[in-house]
């Protein structure tokens, strides 16, 4: 075994410490490796019964039987299937004297160790470490160990590529194909296996060989196949207590990259490539850029263990996330770790998932944006289909940005309901601008700004000019539906109003700010949008005059018009997970009727707009609201961890982020084993960094503001800014702020103007 698969410390450890049928969704969700190009599920090598094994690759999408275009199960390649005599050895056909998995997050590697006993009294240890490289993304390997501990006798190893995948259909049990043969071949050396996509005919292909490194010892070793499953049977002849090694390599090209002629030549040469190098060196070339990785995204907590590991288990699976390789393809809300959603990009990805990725690899949120601008054609199909002009951003987007989001879904007891979100969850329009300028705000990237983001602003704003409607004697949003998806058709949602006001006023603030330093862009712009003077004035008029439910008197705003008037139920008391129970007396199919929420709305929108609310305001929206919130989507307990942040209610502060950071490893929604959930792990990174760390952007400047749970000694990390690379260690009396890379730049912390010089540290005491 390389040195390179000892293992990290404890800190750095997620463990499985036996075997339980029913969890097996989830280990495969939370053990998932990955680059941004692959996404594997950490499914058992021998397939066992239940198992829902999943290799995903960012941006291939197929429809076929499907009831819309879902990210499509490539073909399999975890199999390792062991055999004695008529036996095959697995945790559903033998007693499992022993099991532990552990993944290692610091360095990216899953490992195994299971003891098997058969009905016929072997005893057998099967050892695996699994890794999909992040220096070369097309690439992985298993290494894998078998020990006979109390016999001797032939053992045969079948080691395969299995085309002989589906996804989940639309009705329980039912399966779509998505996938035909195009060809499969072995060699001497290696295995074959080339599928394509049925609707877009995407190809992919996948190359593989499993070495047995025993030497001088033979095994022999054929090529098989078996339907759309290509095969290498080794047979070799096994002593008892003694230990046999093999390394099983996998290479994946598919023809997005551009390979549709050379597609197995392309394939075949990496993996010999590969081979060629060498387990030690691969792993070190991968070892070292996922030290490289950490070092910049790497969160340390001193004094609190939990905190940090659920911390990291949520960064490394943002890190294994990011597209890199390809500006066309975005983060779904289940990232490659599942078929939830479909695969689809939602706007978890704009409000929860790009900050972490414009503090720590700006380019990649950059991509992330381009996605958006990339889809601009479908988003104006979109708003035509719906009846408006502009771009309307898909609730759900695939491949090419148009409307995904399916027009029904099932019950628990198998009925269909009518689902209407795509239709009217229009906030995602001005999420993507929040974005935008949430990006623009951290890098000053002008030039992004002008040639792709001005075109997204002005186009989004068009939208909400056709949108809204002039209704006793104001201007309305009606029929939508704000992030609380209990409630649905509702008129003037709070969250969805103020955003579409902030969204015209930063249109009309950049098309004259480009009308006075780059005249010429915006001509260019102006021409080919067919943009007129007139819309301009009427977004400053709806800015101005688009209906907000605030109520002066209370200092409550409105979640949408009418809340107030419905029946007052308040959440129940926590399970054990710390989330609300519905309360007694309620009828769970018509919370529509009631003030409980899903999740934060009108608290969210006070957490994106924190300067444009005074605290008062905020403290009686925060309170109101918190109790009313029942935290059915994993997009909501980071809010309250931020907001309660913001309005002094720290405890509630700590045990919302708790239960973020920890939502899948607990399977607090008791649907983990369908992926994972992006958008806390986003939660998590925000929690921490703009809430206990207090790093926010506060009129242009970027801001400190920390506040430290009681058993943090100390919190540290690095963020971009404006060019520059900053590193933070922040005690409970200090922080300490140094400009690595980049030049100086000018902070605040707290109230305190605060200038840092390139490789200077300042160290600021706390009051």
């Amino acid at each position: 075994m390389s040195k390179h698969f000892t293992k990290s410390s404890n800190d750095w450890l997620i463990k499985e410490k036996n075997f339980a049928s029913e969890k097996q969704g989830l280990y495969e969700s939370l053990f998932t490796l990955g680059n941004g190009y692959l996404g594997v599920r950490g499914s058992l090598e021998e397939n066992p019964h239940g198992s829902n094994r999943g290799v995903f690759i960012a941006g291939i999408f197929d429809k076929s039987e499907g009831y819309v275009p879902e990210l499509v199960k490539a073909p399999g390649w975890v199999d390792v299937a062991i055999w004695l005599g008529e036996r095959k050895v697995a945790v559903d056909t033998c007693k499992v004297l022993r099991h532990e998995r552990i993944l290692d997050l610091k360095k990216g590697t899953l490992h195994r160790l299971t003891k098997f006993k058969t009905p016929e009294g072997k005893i057998l240890q099967l050892e695996t470490r699994r890794v999909v490289f992040s220096h070369q993304v097309r690439g992985a390997l298993i290494d894998f160990t078998i020990t006979p501990f109390n016999f001797t006798g032939e053992i045969k190893v079948y080691s395969g590529l299995n085309g002989e995948v589906t996804n989940a259909g639309y009705f329980p049990r039912e399966r779509v194909k998505h996938l035909t043969l195009v060809r499969m071949s072995r060699s001497d050396d290696h295995i074959y296996l080339e599928m394509q996509a049925r609707d877009n005919k995407t190809r992919i292909a996948m190359a593989a060989t499993t070495v047995f490194n025993n030497a001088p010892l033979v095994a022999n070793r054929v090529n098989r196949i078996f339907g759309e499953k290509v095969t290498q049977l080794i047979t070799f002849k096994a002593e008892k207590n003694k230990s046999y090694n093999f390394t099983k390599w996998i290479a994946t090209y598919t023809s997005r990259e551009g390979y549709e002629r050379q597609l197995e030549a392309a394939t075949t040469d990496l993996l010999r490539d590969m081979v060629y190098e060498g387990v030690e060196a691969c792993l070190s070339h991968h070892l070292k850029e996922r030290e490289k990785q950490w070092g910049q995204i790497d969160i340390g907590i001193k004094g609190d263990q939990k905190a940090q590991l659920g911390l990291r288990f949520n960064l490394y699976h943002l890190l294994i996330a990011k597209p890199h390789h390809d500006p066309t393809v975005s983060v779904g809300a289940k990232f490659l770790t599942g078929e939830g959603y479909r695969g689809h990009v939602f706007w978890d990805t704009e409000i929860f998932m790009l900050p972490f990725y414009i503090y720590n690899y700006p380019d990649e949120a950059k991509r992330l944006l381009m996605y958006r601008y990339y889809t601009m054609e479908k988003a104006l199909q979109n708003a035509a289909e719906l009846g408006y002009q502009g771009a309307k951003f898909a609730w759900e987007s695939a491949d090419s940005g148009l409307e995904m989001t399916p027009s029904y879904g099932l019950r628990e007891d198998g009925s269909k309901v009518k689902i209407f979100t795509g239709e009217e969850e229009h906030h995602i329009v001005s999420d993507v601008v929040y974005g935008i300028n949430n990006y623009i705000n951290a890098t000053g990237d002008n030039d992004f700004l002008y040639k792709y983001g001005a075109e997204m602003i002005f186009q989004t704003a068009r939208f909400w000019l056709s949108r809204v409607e002039k209704r006793r004697g104001r201007y309305e949003i009606r029929k939508v539906i704000g992030p609380d998806e209990f409630h649905e058709h509702v008129d003037n949602n709070a969250f969805t109003n103020y955003l579409v006001i902030w969204n015209l006023e930063l249109a009309v603030r950049l098309y004259n700010r480009m009308k006075k330093h780059v005249p010429d862009i915006l001509k260019e712009l102006v021409a080919k949008l067919k943009l007129k003077e007139d819309e301009v004035e009427r977004m400053q008029v709806i800015s101005k005059t688009l209906l907000f439910p605030y109520d002066q008197k209370t200092d409550l705003i409105e979640q949408f018009e009418g809340y107030f008037s419905l029946k007052d139920f308040k959440a129940g008391k926590p399970d054990k997970n710390g989330l609300p129970l519905f309360p007694k007396g309620i009828d769970e199919s018509k919370l529509e009727r009631t003030q409980l929420l899903k999740q934060a709305d009108v608290v969210l929108l006070l957490y994106l707009f924190l300067d444009r609310f005074s605290p008062e305001v905020k403290k009686k929206n925060y309170r109101y609201y918190e109790a009313r919130t029942m935290h059915k989507s994993s997009l909501s307990p980071c809010i309250y961890a931020l907001m309660g942040l913001e309005t002094g209610d720290h405890h509630s502060a700590y045990k919302y982020f708790l239960k973020t950071a920890y939502l899948d490893l607990v399977d607090a929604n008791k649907n983990a084993a369908d992926g994972i959930h992006a958008a806390a792990t986003g939660g998590a990174w925000m929690s921490v960094i703009h809430g206990f760390a207090g790093m926010k952007v506060r009129r242009g400047k970027l801001t400190f503001t920390p506040w430290l749970p009681q058993k943090w000694q100390e919190l540290s990390f690095s963020c971009f800014w404006q060019g520059s690379w900053l590193t933070v260690v922040i005690t409970p009396g200090s922080i300490t702020l140094t400009v690595k890379a980049g030049r100086g730049v000018s902070v605040m912390v707290g109230e305190q103007a605060v200038d840092l010089l390139l490789g200077k540290s300042v160290k600021i005491k706390l009051k």
